[in-house]
């Protein structure tokens, strides 16, 4: 694409994702990429889809040899022992960050919450109940819309949440350095940002849903439990990240 003056260069890159509710969607190229594609191109089950997917990455290809032409750079030349030590290690630090304590609780708490939400009848009972309560004339209907509303608005955030609080942590962790000037290291940070960030809201949608229902207290609190230990963990292993500036975002 052209550049657009407009666009805040790589506002996209720390951003969680969520188009339909961001107020900067006009500033973003990504957006702009992406919002006249067809159904077909944004159905990952769809040939058209992947389709798009190996067109974007072919033209990436060539803008990438392009810029080491420019600074004469040989993709052709790659040592096939060090291409050997790079994959190796690649697979060490995946096999390591697999049992950091951090993943470990994501996982644990995107299957218990994954499970929660298929498997409870709590919302669909009450919605039953309150139904015939109206047609009785005993409950509201505006008010019980309302209650409905707010619980449909905080199950929303969390299951838009639900991966990503994980995906965001292991896209932080394998480039972590303690070193602030290091420059990959910002850009950890600016990754588990977003993933607190997203504890964060999580946290406070599963305790407005207790306020609304009060039946599934129970089943929420190990939830809570675990997004609290992820936010303690992750503020200690990355110390930095609430005080990254993502540009446009948070300025």
């Amino acid at each position: 694409m052209k550049r657009n003056p407009n666009h805040i260069v790589g506002i996209y890159n720390y951003c969680d994702r969520w188009c339909e509710r961001c107020t900067f969607t006009s500033r973003c190229a990504v957006f702009a990429s992406e919002k006249n594609l067809s159904p077909e191109q944004n159905d990952i089950t769809n040939k058209v889809f992947w389709d798009n997917i190996s067109n974007i990455f072919a033209e990436a290809v060539i803008e990438l040899k392009k810029a080491a032409d420019a600074n004469d750079i040989s993709l052709d030349d790659i040592d096939e022992a060090e291409m050997k030590a790079y994959d190796e290690k690649i697979k060490t630090d995946s096999e390591e960050m697999k049992k950091h304590p951090l993943i470990k609780y994501c996982r644990e708490y995107m299957d218990a919450a994954k499970h929660l939400l298929d498997t409870n009848t709590t919302i669909k009972n009450k919605g039953e109940t309150d139904l015939q309560l109206i047609e009785l004339g005993l409950k509201d209907v505006a008010e019980t819309k309302l209650i409905f509303q707010n619980i449909a608005d905080n199950l929303e955030i969390i299951q838009w949440y639900l991966f990503q609080i994980l995906v965001k942590f292991m896209r932080a962790l394998p480039t972590f350095d303690d070193d602030e000037d290091f420059e990959m290291s910002d850009d950890s940070n600016g990754s588990a940002k977003v993933a607190l960030i997203a504890t964060d809201r999580c946290l406070q949608a599963w305790q407005n849903i207790i306020k609304l229902l009060p039946a599934l207290e129970d089943d929420t609190i190990p939830l809570l439990a675990l997004l609290q230990k992820i936010k303690k963990i992750g503020l200690v292993t990355f110390p930095n990240a609430m005080a990254f500036v993502r540009l446009g975002l948070d300025e």
